[in-house]
């Protein structure tokens, strides 16, 4: 993903400024439904005006909303019956007109019919799990039966239920002996305690659905519409916003836990090291929070039965200030807790490092960078940019003959902070083309003036190096600065997104959400859009990711992407090291990866293996047959599991002797350590850094 946040002064806003602060400054305070109909309105003008690729708001689009909302609330028809699709088959060409119109009726209306069959649903669970299974019945339950029909009445319904239901009470009950009989008997001895157990699991799964406010689903709504236009236009409400400022930031204010939702009771799973709870020793994993007070002369309020994002709401809080929690102990009793809050930093998505040493004593510097980081609310906070240039510098004083920069997973971030760091290698270069499809182009060049490192560079990538991860594995190949290596492509996101907060000009009290809006597509120094086509690896390793459940995910297989195209490529474009040069380093790597059948062989066995996983579709519900079928599962799983240790020996193998990781870190770090020795990408890059370093020297 690439945000860019900034000052908007297009004409475009003022138009639509203007609009809403004359139409709607006087609606405040607002009710729910008036609330919806202004987010609607705000979104449609804004994507009217501004969103690069105009769509058509007709019957086509009407039936698209309709179809994708239906499936969003209920994928697996479990709630809808067919006569529900039947009465609401009046609105299915008339949504694009509500969409116009920011009219929120057809959610209204939806939504009521939903609350009214989860209710029934509900009843209907419960009804069924009071008798027991007949588990010596043969007949089958379905994976996947999205694709089939709503029920056609009350009876199949009932029965699309009670196969469900069935179903997950012989996961519950199944045992690891491979012996028939004693699994028969440990079977049919705990039915009534598996059935039980899954009557707790059924009414927590219809609590979470019911606590949820009607914001929540409005969000979904939303939502449905504006992925009308591409993938990467969203809306996110007040709440949502906060999880997504986290996420890029990798910095909250808070007091250092994370909690989990156990029957409605907010547990504490984890202590983040260094943050106030932990500091504070009265709270430990295991115990519930019950009452928060979002100050210490503000009323507790119970947050039992809350949605947990709401009370992570109400514990988050600025900087210094306090809050006070009442804890109830692992061994019952009630405390009252005073905190004060504190940045706390997630500390996995920031960049880090490590030195490899090999035979000659030649160091080399291997970069892991998870994502392209930023502070949306402080433009002084931590970065991406910042914390890579620290790295280099220190590399740099160990006399490092090589770097490594691994973007596997990265699925993007900051434009600001991708184009800084690719002029750490590329100086002061024309880096990255935006625009608009068939017009001008603006050329975004790096103001760094000095190379920060001029040596040997790979770039180690996957199929989930997404979009800023893109641009700075496009630059390094375009000006053939360094080596791509990995997948066959990366991601292909090309397009690039801004953060429009809908109260930018609505006078309103309360916070209305914010859009995040695709405004252009961005391009190659060499003139492609790296938009569904990614950016293709030089040398490429097979990938560990399977076909079918994994790579769907990649853009050119999302629903309604934006198109590939080109523009003119940057006509300074120059080569900073000769196409000979890359071609010896490819061969030596390709004749490597030929020599080691081995590895080849292993990762095409486990993905036949995974992708037969992927598509098992459906199961036996009669005792015998469902047993098995556990063995069959039990196997694959086994021979899964010694594949993988057999890849985990082989890299072990064939990451040498020689090689040795140096530098000290954390106890995540020495996680992250132990598995490089592992993994064979990195090994192979390694490889290619001392040929690249060794064809230099010639």
């Amino acid at each position: 993903m690439n945000f860019k946040i900034k000052k908007l002064n297009d004409i475009k806003y003022i138009i639509i400024g203007f609009f809403f602060i004359f139409s709607l400054s006087f609606c405040s305070p607002l009710g729910e439904q008036e609330k919806h109909r202004i987010i609607l309105k705000s979104i449609y003008k804004t994507l009217y005006f501004l969103h690069p690729t105009p769509i058509s708001i007709d019957n086509d689009f009407s039936k698209k909303v309709y179809d994708k909302f239906f499936e969003k609330l209920d994928n697996q028809k479990r709630f809808f019956l067919q006569k529900d699709l039947e009465d609401f088959s009046l609105y299915r060409e008339k949504i694009d007109e509500f969409w116009i119109h920011g009219d929120p009726t057809f959610f209204n209306i939806i939504m009521k019919r939903f609350f009214q069959r989860v209710k029934e649903a509900e009843f209907i669970c419960f009804q069924i799990l009071k008798k027991s299974f007949d588990f010596n019945q043969k007949e089958i339950y379905i994976l996947g039966e999205q694709k089939f029909s709503y029920p056609k009445n009350q009876k199949e319904w009932i029965e699309k239920w009670r196969k469900y239901l069935k179903y997950i009470t012989l996961l519950e009950t199944i045992t690891p002996t491979k012996k028939k009989t004693i699994w028969k008997n440990a079977f049919f001895n705990e039915k009534k305690r598996s059935r039980k157990k899954v009557e707790e699991y059924i009414q927590e799964y219809f609590r979470k659905i019911k606590i949820k406010k009607e914001s929540d689903w409005f969000s979904i709504y939303v939502n449905v519409i504006t992925s009308q236009y591409d993938p990467h236009t969203n809306y996110f409400s007040p709440k949502e916003k906060e999880i997504f400022d986290l996420n890029i930031s990798g910095q909250t204010e808070g007091i250092g836990v994370e909690l989990q939702d156990d029957k409605g009771f907010p547990t504490v799973i984890k202590l983040i090291a260094g943050g106030p709870a932990w500091k504070n020793k009265k709270i430990e994993i295991g115990d519930r929070i019950i009452r928060v007070a979002k100050d210490v002369n503000s009323e507790s309020k119970n947050i039992v039965g809350m949605l947990l994002e709401n009370s992570i709401r109400l514990i988050r809080g600025k900087k210094g200030s306090k809050v006070k929690l009442t804890i109830q102990k692992k061994n019952g009793s009630i405390e009252e807790v005073i905190l004060t809050r504190e940045i706390i930093e997630k500390k996995e998505i920031f960049a880090k490092s490590v030195i490899i040493l090999d035979k000659n004593e030649d160091k080399y510097g291997l970069i892991c960078l998870p994502e392209f980081y930023f502070n949306p609310e402080n433009k002084n906070g931590r970065n991406a940019a910042q914390d890579m240039k620290k790295i280099i510098q220190k590399l740099k004083k160990e006399n490092i003959k090589g770097i490594l920069i691994d973007i596997r997973n990265n699925g993007g971030g900051s434009l600001d902070a991708v184009i800084e760091i690719a002029g750490f290698f590329l100086g002061k270069v024309p880096i990255l083309q935006i625009g608009k499809p068939n017009k001008k182009k603006k050329i975004l060049t790096s103001h760094e003036n000095k190379i920060l490192w001029k040596g040997p560079l790979v770039i180690l990538v996957n199929e989930f190096s997404a979009s800023a991860s893109e641009i700075l594995a496009a630059a390094i190949k375009d000006y053939k600065r360094g080596i791509i290596v990995g997948s066959d492509q990366t991601y292909g996101k090309g397009t690039i997104q801004s953060i429009y907060p809908l109260n930018r000009f609505l006078h309103f009290n309360e916070e209305l959400g914010t859009l995040k809006l695709t405004i252009n597509k961005f391009y190659r120094v060499n003139g492609s859009s790296t938009q569904l086509k990614g950016v293709n690896s030089d040398i490429v390793i097979p990938s560990k990711n399977t076909k079918n459940a994994f790579l769907r995910f990649m853009e050119k297989n999302q629903t309604n992407p934006m198109k590939w195209d080109y523009t003119d490529p940057i006509s300074s474009l120059r080569h900073y090291y000769q196409n000979l040069y890359i071609e010896n380093i490819k061969y030596k790597s390709i004749k490597r990866l030929k020599k080691n059948k081995d590895f080849i062989t292993i990762y095409k066995t486990m993905q036949s293996l995974e992708n037969q996983f992927y598509n098992e579709k459906q199961f036996s519900l009669n005792w015998e047959e469902f047993y098995y079928e556990n063995l069959k599962i039990k196997k694959r799983n086994e021979n899964l599991k010694k594949l993988k240790n057999n890849l985990n020996t082989l890299g072990t193998k064939t990451f040498p002797i020689h090689y040795r990781i140096l530098s000290k870190g954390s106890e995540k770090q020495k996680e992250w350590k132990k598995n490089l020795k592992q993994d064979f990408y990195v090994l192979e890059c390694m490889n290619i850094l001392r040929d690249f370093n060794e064809i230099l020297q010639q």
